[in-house]
């Protein structure tokens, strides 16, 4: 077996790597427009609560797509 589960799954995913960027900076767009739309609305309103809510799934979204960009650029330097 080449490789142990750990080095087959990020060499599975930094395959996808052009996807994945492309998902950050679809993620990137998302956090611009919450971020007006939260400076849009007033303060006690419901739906600010559900854009900060949104705000922190695409926040999530955005930082384990960077995650994954910061390791396959770790593997294929060689550290």
């Amino acid at each position: 077996m080449a490789g142990t589960y750990s080095d087959r799954f990020w060499k599975t995913i930094c395959e996808y790597r052009s996807a994945v960027v492309l998902l950050l900076g679809l993620e990137a767009v998302l956090l611009a427009l919450l971020v007006i739309a939260l400076w849009l609305q007033p303060a006690g309103s419901e739906t600010r609560t559900v854009l900060a809510a949104d705000f922190v799934l695409v926040g999530t979204g955005f930082f384990a797509a960077a995650y994954v960009l910061y390791r396959c650029r770790q593997r294929r330097h060689g550290r």
